[in-house]
C-alpha cells in the first residue's frame, strides 16, 4: 500500500532525510538499488523512498522522525512562549498600571500592602477556579493581601450579567460575598429563581432586591467595570492585576505568591 505523500516536501527536512537514508541503508535498498560509489540522484533517492515506506520498518522510522520534529517544535513553542511570559512581566514591575477601586466590593485587611483586583464573570468556570485560587492566596497572606472584585460578564454567558446584577443587589444589604459564593458554586443553576431563592436564604429584603437589580445604578456599576476592563484590555475572564501587574488567567497560587513575595520585598526593601 503506498503512501500519499509530497515526497519533495517530506524529504526537505535534514532529519527525516538522514532517518530515512539511514532505514535504507538497514534495509539493503539503497546498497541494492544505486551503484557503489555512485551518487543519489533526488528520483533515486524519491523511488526507493517510496518503495522503503511500504515496509514496516519504513513507516516506524518515518513515524519516529515526524514525532521528534513535532515534539521539538512544541517544546520551542513552549520555551517561547515562557520567555514572553517573562519578558512582559519584568516590564509590567517596571510599568505596573493602576487600575480604579472606587467602590467595589473587597475582601481583606483595609491597609493590605498588596491588592488584587479581579475580572470575573459568574458563569465561567475558569473564573469558578479563579475564585478557589483566591481563597488560597487569601489564606497564606491574611494580613498583606486585600482582594476587590470588578465585575465582566461576557457577552456569549446568558446568564453571567443577570448574575453580576444579583451580586449587585445583594452587596447593597451587605451580602455580596456570599451572593458570590453561591454563584459560583451553582453555576449550572443560574437564572432569576435561583437568584431569588439566594435572596431568600441570605435574609435579604426580596422587593428590594429586585428592585436593585433592575436598576439603573445597578447598570452604571456594570458599565464603569466594564469600561475599565476595557481599558486595560482585558478581552477574557479571570483577569487580575496584583499591584497593577497583570495575570491573565486561572493562574495557579504559586504564580501569585512569586509575584506577591517580589512585591513585598520590593517594599521591604524601600522600607530600609
Amino acid at each position: 500500500m503506498k503512501l500519499n505523500l509530497n515526497l519533495r516536501s517530506l524529504t526537505g527536512s535534514l532529519i527525516v532525510r538522514s532517518l530515512a537514508l539511514g532505514g535504507l541503508l538497514c534495509s539493503g535498498l539503497l546498497l541494492s538499488s544505486a551503484p557503489a560509489h555512485a551518487e543519489v540522484s533526488d528520483k533515486q533517492f524519491e523511488d526507493m523512498m517510496q518503495k522503503y515506506l511500504g515496509t514496516p520498518a519504513g513507516k516506524e522510522t518515518l513515524g519516529k522522525a515526524v514525532e521528534g520534529y513535532f515534539m521539538e517544535k512544541q517544546q520551542q513553542a513552549a520555551k517561547d512562549r515562557q520567555a514572553q511570559e517573562t519578558n512582559q512581566l519584568e516590564s509590567q514591575f517596571k510599568n505596573p498600571v493602576t487600575i480604579e477601586l472606587g467602590s467595589s466590593p473587597s475582601k481583606g485587611p483595609a491597609g493590605a500592602r498588596i491588592t488584587i483586583v479581579e475580572f470575573s464573570d459568574f458563569q465561567c468556570p475558569f473564573c469558578k477556579r479563579g475564585r478557589d485560587i483566591m481563597d488560597q492566596v487569601l489564606k497564606m497572606y491574611p494580613n498583606d493581601v486585600k482582594l476587590v472584585f470588578k465585575h465582566l460578564p461576557l457577552d456569549f454567558h446568558d446568564k453571567a450579567e443577570p448574575a453580576s446584577r444579583a451580586a449587585i443587589a445583594a452587596g447593597n444589604q451587605g451580602k455580596f460575598w456570599e451572593m458570590y459564593n453561591a454563584l459560583f458554586d451553582n453555576q449550572t443553576k443560574l437564572g432569576d429563581e435561583f437568584f431569588l431563592e439566594q435572596a431568600k436564604t441570605l435574609g435579604l429584603n426580596i422587593d428590594k432586591f429586585k428592585t436593585d437589580m433592575a436598576s439603573e445604578a445597578t447598570k452604571k456599576v456594570l458599565d464603569a467595570d466594564k469600561a475599565i476592563a476595557q481599558a486595560n484590555q482585558i478581552q477574557g475572564t479571570p483577569a487580575f492585576f496584583v499591584n497593577g501587574i497583570g495575570v491573565r488567567g486561572a493562574y495557579p497560587p504559586d504564580h501569585f505568591k512569586s509575584i506577591i513575595d517580589r512585591l513585598l520585598k520590593g517594599e521591604e526593601k524601600k522600607a530600609a
